[in-house]
């Protein structure tokens, strides 16, 4: 069974189970440790494609009124982990900012629950919502 088809059927599972209150972050978590296990004990499973996503990289996006410096703010946080950016786009319309980055954390100097911690309050500082998740899991959570 292919990585993110495994992803798929955890996550509908525990949305299932959890309802349409599930918390986003809970689910993740739940996911990626269920997933751990059931990886650990499995005989090793081909490489994954593209389509998968890597377990390495990062999927984030930010959301807010547009005002300098918030792709500074994420840009230094992700520098001074050695993330790599490896795709960025942002724009505003109408006053408005969205940007979506993905980036590399397989050198990162924490773990991605810092990472996104730290993503998070720094959102909290530029007055914008950050949300980071790890490509997979974002991968097959958006086939939900």
């Amino acid at each position: 069974m292919a990585n993110e088809d495994l992803i798929y059927r955890i996550t509908r599972a525990v949305y299932d189970r959890l309802g349409p209150a599930a918390d986003e972050n809970m689910v993740e978590q739940l996911v990626t440790d269920i997933y751990r296990e059931v990886g650990s004990s499995a005989s090793p499973a081909p490489s994954a494609s593209a389509a998968e996503g890597s377990s390495s990289r990062l999927i984030i996006s930010v959301f807010g009124m547009d005002h300098p410096g918030i792709v500074a703010g994420v840009s230094q946080i992700l520098a001074a982990a050695s993330c790599s950016i490896v795709d960025i786009n942002q724009t505003v319309v109408q006053g408005k900012f969205a940007m979506v980055i993905i980036a590399e954390t397989a050198r990162a100097r924490e773990s991605t629950t810092e990472l996104k911690d730290r993503l998070r309050r720094e959102g909290e500082k530029l007055g914008v919502r950050i949300y980071a998740q790890r490509e997979d899991l974002f991968n097959a959570m958006h086939r939900v």
